[in-house]
């Protein structure tokens, strides 16, 4: 009888040290998902380089979600881009109708209707692009199409530098030719172009 007192009180005093350790790894867990969203609208944002302008993105919307692990900022309603070269020159522009940034990262990604259009009037449409800031580049795994004056050229995945003056097509999958007045022309590259 002694002995069955004695267990269940060990047992209790189990129990009560479970629940407190429990508890106390909920606490940490809690204070780590701690998560408080900001809103902005009508935003512009710019990214330099040794002081120059190197991209200027626009937005109607901008969420800043701000949380221990990877923060981002959303822009649900679609995002403008204009890319400079080191000159202040505009170089080419991007649209997209949603587009994601992680800060701590450095890292961009767009999706949905996305194109690129740089000023040598190549045009560049893709559901996905990656834009990695610290390597002045962007990529993606997805399908391409670019349209250049004379030719349409069709593939999947595609590394470039940021601005899209000098990209390539991972793995081509097929080619147009076309005369030069059969190709609907692009729009030109001005500099505002991206903004809302």
């Amino acid at each position: 009888m002694r002995g069955i007192g004695l267990f269940c009180v060990f047992l209790f005093v189990g129990l009560l040290g479970c629940t407190e350790l429990e508890t106390s790894a909920y606490r940490i867990k809690k204070r780590d998902s701690i998560v408080t969203k900001e809103y902005a609208e009508k935003i512009s944002i710019d990214y330099t380089d040794s002081g120059k302008i190197r991209a200027r993105v626009f937005s109607p919307i901008l969420v800043a979600v701000k949380q221990i692990q990877r923060p981002y900022m959303e822009m649900n309603k679609g995002l403008k881009v204009d890319f400079y070269e080191a000159d202040g020159d505009i170089q080419s522009y991007l649209t997209a109708e949603y587009g994601i940034s992680y800060p701590e990262e450095k890292r961009i990604v767009v999706r949905r209707d996305v194109e690129i259009l740089n000023v040598k009037g190549e045009r560049l449409n893709t559901e996905e692009l990656i834009w990695d800031q610290v390597r002045g580049r962007i990529f993606t795994d997805k399908n391409v199409t670019i349209t250049t004056k004379d030719q349409i050229i069709m593939g999947v995945g595609l590394e470039s530098n940021q601005s899209f003056s000098d990209w390539e097509i991972l793995n081509v999958t097929g080619s147009l030719n076309v005369p030069h007045d059969k190709i609907p022309h692009p729009r030109s590259v001005v500099p505002g172009r991206g903004r809302y």
